[in-house]
């Protein structure tokens, strides 16, 4: 029987820094991994949905064109079949490059088949039984179907399904109002695919302050798709070909059709085939439960990524990884701390937000200081004709430590770095205005913002 320091189980993002941080700490690892190498984010979440959503933006600033003096004269032609062939080729590359920044390590054991516990030190991957003295589950998130009547019998498809997709539906419906939704929703429709996103809660992008979901739903509006938000649905059903949806909106019954049904309403942990129960791991609903190390119930058995259920966005998937890979070798020394997590999802406009949201700071009691400023009065978006959007701020309101920052509009991604940089820190208003001339045309906006808070503060 083979003996392992570190066993990590799945190959996506938490699981290869979970292994390189233990390896470079002097452990020897085996990285398990029982499907194709690369993890959601390469395979089937943030890189080909990036890859699509780029030639999505080139459609939206054709559309924009003629307002910037430029026409595209006779018909512009989308050619899916090149979209997709693109997109396929990078994220080959993109997988293959992970797996050989991982393999290459020379304290690394990639080991293939599916992994399931046998006791809290023993392993069996396929065939074969190992020791370990630690492990990491890292075997990310699979689709949470949610129990609509007759939505499993009529059939739908995952964000798995349509990045597989070869030729493109006349119509399609999603159901959720979630980063996923709104990217999939934006992209299809700019494709020249009939779009509707039906949402349960009464705004999309849910975990947000209102102003920002009521925001963005109009930008989608305008852009061509049909948005329902604060639904209940009744129920999915064939008409044919097509999928119908059932569902009542401000107490009216609505039935709509399409050629594809996308279901994005969420994800859990993808644990079910680990045999949790054989090492004593505790979870609930698929999500592994840790404690601030990142340790399981069983503590020499730590979950980072997806599969906790914590937060599922890639940077944090990494950044577990990394805590639980130091913690397996060195001890349980560091603790995950959240307080500055940046994420974006990247619709036109984008949005990004680093910190808490009003509706939370309301939740949690603390009192906050607001400021917004739209980009429609910033001169450089003026000017770009990208004036959609607004910045928020929240802080403290005794200190004015920055607590929070949300940004809806072009580039927003990028732009919340500077925030984050300064949360990190925990920088004040005025820290904040010390340094807004950073930034070439975002510190314009900040300033103007930054100056009358201060004020209020």
């Amino acid at each position: 029987m083979n003996d392992f320091d570190v066993m990590v189980i799945g190959a996506g993002s938490a699981g290869r820094y979970g292994a390189k941080v233990a390896a470079k700490e002097g452990a020897k690892v085996a990285l398990i991994e029982a499907g194709p190498f690369g993890g959601l984010c390469i395979l089937n979440g943030c890189m080909p949905t990036k890859t699509y959503l780029r030639s999505a933006e080139l459609i939206g600033l054709i559309k924009k064109g003629p307002e910037l003096g430029i026409t595209v004269d006779g018909k512009v032609r989308i050619d899916f079949e090149h979209i997709k062939i693109r997109k396929d080729r990078l994220i080959k590359e993109m997988a293959e490059d992970a797996e050989s920044g991982v393999t290459d390590k020379e304290n690394i054991t990639r080991l293939n088949g599916q992994a399931h516990f046998l006791s809290a030190h023993r392993l069996q991957v396929g065939n074969q039984r190992y020791n370990f003295d630690q492990a990491l589950i890292a075997t990310g998130s699979r689709v949470s179907v949610p129990p609509i009547p007759g939505l499993v019998e009529s059939g739908f498809l995952t964000s798995d399904d349509v990045l597989a997709l070869d030729s493109l539906p006349k119509s399609m419906i999603v159901l959720g109002g979630g980063a996923e939704a709104l990217e999939f929703g934006q992209f299809f429709n700019r494709m020249g695919v009939t779009t509707t996103i039906i949402q349960r809660s009464p705004h999309i992008l849910s975990a947000e302050d209102p102003d920002i979901g009521d925001a963005l739903a109009e930008y989608l509006r305008e852009d061509g798709i049909e948005l329902w938000a604060g639904t209940r649905i009744e129920g999915v059903m064939n008409q044919g070909s097509h999928r119908q949806v059932k569902f009542t909106h401000k107490g009216s019954t609505e039935c709509l059709e399409a050629e594809a049904l996308l279901l994005t309403t969420g994800r859990t942990g993808n644990s079910e085939r680990l045999h949790l129960e054989a090492a004593g791991i505790a979870s609930e609903y698929g999500n592994i439960k840790v404690n601030d190390y990142l340790q399981t119930s069983c503590p020499n058995i730590y979950a980072a990524g997806d599969v906790n259920g914590i937060d599922q966005i890639v940077n944090v998937a990494t950044y577990q990884g990394k805590i639980a890979g130091l913690n397996m070798v060195k001890g349980p020394i560091r603790k995950a701390d959240y307080r500055v997590i940046p994420r974006a999802i990247f619709t036109e406009p984008q949005y990004a937000r680093v910190g808490i949201t009003e509706w939370e700071a309301k939740e949690k009691g603390i009192a906050v200081s607001v400021g917004k400023f739209p980009f429609d009065d910033l001169g450089k978006a003026i000017v770009t004709d990208q004036t959609e959007g607004f910045i928020k701020v929240l802080a403290d309101s005794t200190r004015g430590e920055i607590l929070g920052v949300q940004i809806l509009g072009t580039e927003a991604s990028d732009l919340i770095h500077q925030a984050t940089v300064a949360m990190h820190y925990r920088a004040t208003l005025e820290d904040y205005a010390k340094i807004s001339h950073i930034h070439p045309s975002f510190g314009e906006i900040m300033l103007y913002l930054i100056e009358d808070m201060i004020d209020a503060v």
